[in-house]
């Protein structure tokens, strides 16, 4: 499961997705991620069983990631916060991804459960370092990209 599926079902395309991420923002995403890419497999781990934990009907879903899913789900996190400058062109991608993803089980509510979760997740991970920037910048990005998946959704029905 990728980053963008993850948190949320698809992303419409828009001019200013990045320009509601600050410069600053967009460099704390990065800086956080790269001190937990190295522990890349735990933090997937921890992202897992956390959202099962948030949403028990999650892990129907995923039943047991396996290390190959983890090792994707991680993949599909950094490619996104290199995107963080055009995330409009992983539309495409997080359109394909979420359509596989509500053929394997995947709810519109497990959504919430997967924000919160990789919070969680940065949280335990980081430690100290997961400051109140931090905080505010995943909670932006993951925004952003919630309320563009809804908005792609209201205007495909």
């Amino acid at each position: 499961m990728s980053l963008s599926a993850a948190i949320a079902p698809a992303a419409q395309p828009s001019n200013s997705e990045s320009a509601s991420l600050s410069a600053d923002q967009r460099r704390v995403i990065r800086e956080s991620f790269a001190s937990i890419e190295p522990a890349a497999d735990l933090v997937a781990r921890l992202f897992y069983m956390k959202s099962v934990d948030l949403d028990p009907s999650i892990a129907a879903v995923f039943k047991m990631p396996t290390r190959a899913q983890r090792r994707k789900f991680m993949a599909a996190m950094k490619l996104a916060v290199i995107s963080l400058d055009r995330l409009q062109a992983l539309a495409p991608i997080i359109k394909l991804l979420s359509a596989r993803q509500r053929l394997e089980g995947v709810r519109p509510r497990h959504y919430a459960a997967f924000r919160k979760a990789w919070v969680w997740t940065l949280e335990q991970s980081l430690e100290f370092r997961f400051t109140a920037e931090a905080r505010e910048a995943w909670t932006a990005l993951l925004g952003e990209m919630h309320r563009s998946s809804r908005m792609r959704s209201q205007s495909a029905a």
